[in-house]
């Protein structure tokens, strides 16, 4: 395990840096890798394509384009059964079934909020309940400026009356919560990223696919070119294959939490990058809950990076 985990700094990393700086470097990406999936899932949505295309997209092209790599890492000889099993689930159709449901309901930028802006929240409560780890009260501060934003940017879907934003924030809150607990499991049991690709991309692939071409409705034969391309680009390689890995990598660097605080800067990109792609403009209220947001942000990735080292 010690060798691969040495082979993916090498390959991500061929510079020698600090642990911190591979974590800030990896976390960074994801933030914008993040930002810009929100708002491809979004468009994907609003496409003729259904919620099981865009999964079948998502594990059909990753599943096969880590086919070599794990033949040749074998990484299911490190990986018990019930370790299989949770990456694989925590990661899997329902938790994409909930982030693609979300958007039928609720905007790009509510995605990035309700996702990605409570991730510092779920993960330090997942920690306190499984890994007995303890809450400061700077962290409680940064946790209540990030609850105040959300909160300010649900009162912004009611005054600009989206219909039924709410149930689509309430979803994206179960899909982090899936994302959370894996943030927290990849930390205490030490995922290499063979191990991930393998369960997030492979597993995931031959369970679903089969499921989706006997059972699930298919629109992805009535797509056009340019929107197929965009798909295959943002689900099955951006998110699945570059996300989680820096993702994982930033994990062991510099903490699940610090991690997930960089996530949750994704709400200010993913808002601009709607604006300017979907025409999904944010209120005041809204906006006010993304600033309320960046203090909770900051706060928690300085804690979390400091107790890292």
């Amino acid at each position: 395990m010690l060798k691969i985990y040495q082979l993916e700094s090498k390959i991500i990393f061929p510079i020698k840096l600090s642990n911190k700086y591979i974590g800030f470097i990896c976390a960074t990406c994801v933030l914008f890798i993040w930002s810009s999936w929100i708002v491809a899932s979004r468009y994907g949505v609003l496409s003729s394509m259904t919620i099981f295309d865009l999964i079948a997209i998502r594990f059909g092209v990753s599943g096969i384009i880590v086919i070599p790599f794990i033949i040749y890492y074998k990484p299911w000889k490190t990986l018990t059964i019930f370790k299989m099993i949770v990456y694989s689930a925590l990661l899997g159709p329902i938790y994409m079934i909930f982030v693609f449901s979300g958007f039928i309901y609720a905007p790009a930028s509510h995605s990035a909020v309700f996702f990605n802006g409570f991730l510092p929240f779920l993960t330090l409560l997942i920690s306190f309940l499984w890994l007995k780890e303890k809450i400061s009260k700077y962290q409680i501060l940064a946790i209540s400026l990030i609850l105040l934003g959300a909160f300010l940017i649900l009162l912004d879907g009611a005054r600009l009356n989206i219909a039924n934003s709410w149930f689509g924030d309430l979803i994206f809150l179960c899909a982090g919560t899936l994302f959370a607990a894996y943030i927290v499991v990849s930390r205490a049991w030490k995922i290499t990223i063979p191990e991930l690709l393998f369960c997030s991309a492979f597993i995931n692939f031959i369970f679903y696919i089969p499921l989706w071409i006997l059972f699930f409705p298919k629109n992805i034969v009535y797509v056009s070119n340019s929107e197929l391309i965009i798909q295959l680009g943002f689900q099955g390689i951006v998110p699945n294959l570059m996300g989680l890995t820096l993702v994982t990598i930033s994990v062991k660097h510099i903490g699940s939490g610090a991690t997930s605080a960089f996530l949750a800067g994704v709400p200010a990109g993913a808002t601009i990058l709607s604006m300017l792609t979907l025409n999904e403009f944010l209120g005041y209220q809204g906006w006010l809950g993304i600033l309320s947001l960046t203090p909770g942000i900051l706060m928690l990735a300085l804690m979390e990076s400091n107790e890292a080292n």
